[in-house]
């Protein structure tokens, strides 16, 4: 196949946007810049956030199909018939002890759906990992039936292994390719059984509007001249929140004027820990708009998320385009993608480990300021999206090349 051929190219995914989270915006940038040279479709079961995985994707299913353009995509969001879900009742009572069966069974259901929607001499069918396993199946068993490619983004998180975790494990072996987006996870990719000539590192690039003002932020969320420390992500406990919080009161010992900002979608757990603060000092959001979350990274000092749990952390990205520093958990993905002490430092989920790296950014803006140039200069080199989507598409080739 010539490097420059028209492809013809199916995504599917649990939830495409304008559902919010990383997977979903992620996989939609790159969709949309493979659009502008290719026939891309997307098929996904819903277009809100949601948590409820098996449920929400089985028996309580968005109630209606539809169809949908989004920045040259063509999406259809797919669910399942009143009869379809009381057949797969007893199978998603009894799920996680009759694992496989179950899932064949919702893979099924769901494969013809998709060979409903996407061309019959589709090129390739990638699926991104999100959720319970039954659309990632139902995809696999659909580019099987056409004889093509069927590649697979696992979106790893360490603690996915052992018995529970099989069936995706699996599905790594069995996919033609995986693409992943560190070293980290392709090594353990590789410890799983995946051979290495079968796996693609891309990596992931932010995801901010054009233009940013930090001022309307600021005057929006009367922080008048403070300094800010700003999380931004969905306020689960691995990615750090309570623990963020928790650190307030040491940095505030040093630094009495820091601002704490926390922006994404909140969570029950959120909920509880944000009901109890009653500080002046701490600005809460839930979703906001791009353009909102775009002049939040513009008016911060430096971005702290320390996650216990990423297969990358876009978020970082987004915080070094904007020249910004950032603070980031000591997982071995996140080391990956963060440089420790040259573009931001990676640390324990511990409150008083964090409040030591939060006042030392803090007392040095000569550190601050030359640790965001050096991770705006690493997104330039290696993650805008022009050049991811360019990994991606020669991935595919290859692939197709045999």
């Amino acid at each position: 196949m010539a490097n420059n051929s028209f492809l013809k190219i199916l995504y599917t995914i649990t939830a495409y946007p304008p559902a919010i989270g990383g997977a979903e915006l992620h996989t939609h940038r790159i969709a949309s810049i493979l659009a502008k040279r290719h026939q891309v479709k997307a098929i996904a079961q819903w277009t809100e956030n949601r948590t409820d995985w098996l449920l929400g994707t089985t028996w309580q299913a968005p109630e209606r199909e539809q169809e949908y353009q989004i920045d040259g995509v063509s999406v259809r969001q797919i669910t399942l018939t009143k009869a379809e879900r009381w057949s797969l009742l007893p199978y998603v009572l009894g799920y996680y002890g009759i694992k496989k069966l179950a899932i064949d069974k919702i893979a099924d259901l769901l494969a013809p759906k998709i060979e409903q929607y996407a061309p019959s001499d589709l090129d390739l069918i990638e699926n991104v990992r999100m959720g319970r396993e039954g659309l990632s199946y139902a995809s696999m068993k659909q580019a099987r039936k056409l004889d093509i490619p069927f590649i697979f983004k696992p979106l790893h998180h360490p603690r996915w292994v052992g018995w529970n975790y099989r069936d995706y494990i699996n599905l790594y072996r069995e996919a033609d390719a995986d693409i992943v987006l560190t070293n980290t996870e392709k090594q353990t990719l590789i410890e799983l059984g995946v051979k290495e000539e079968k796996i693609f590192v891309t990596g992931i690039g932010p995801l901010v509007a054009e233009t940013s003002n930090a001022e309307k932020f600021r005057e929006q969320n009367s922080l008048g001249n403070n300094p800010i420390a700003l999380f931004l992500g969905q306020k689960y406990k691995y990615k750090g929140v309570e623990a963020l919080w928790l650190a307030a009161a040491e940095v505030w010992k040093k630094i009495p004027d820091l601002r704490f900002v926390f922006i994404g979608p909140r969570t029950d757990f959120s909920r509880k820990i944000f009901a109890k603060v009653n500080e002046s000092r701490v600005v809460e959001l839930g979703k906001v708009s791009l353009e909102e979350k775009t002049n939040a990274l513009a008016a911060c000092d430096v971005l702290c998320v320390p996650s216990m749990q990423e297969s990358f952390g876009g978020v970082y990205t987004e915080a070094w385009i904007m020249g910004k520093p950032v603070l980031g958990g000591d997982i071995p993905a996140i080391r990956d993608v963060i440089d420790d002490g040259v573009d931001g430092f990676v640390v324990k989920q511990e409150p008083n480990r964090i409040a030591e790296k939060i006042i030392e950014l803090m007392s040095q803006a000569s550190l601050r300021e030359k640790m965001g140039n050096a991770g705006r200069q690493k997104v330039l080199e290696r993650y805008t999206w022009e050049k991811l989507a360019l990994k991606t598409e020669l991935a595919y080739r290859k692939v197709l090349q045999g």
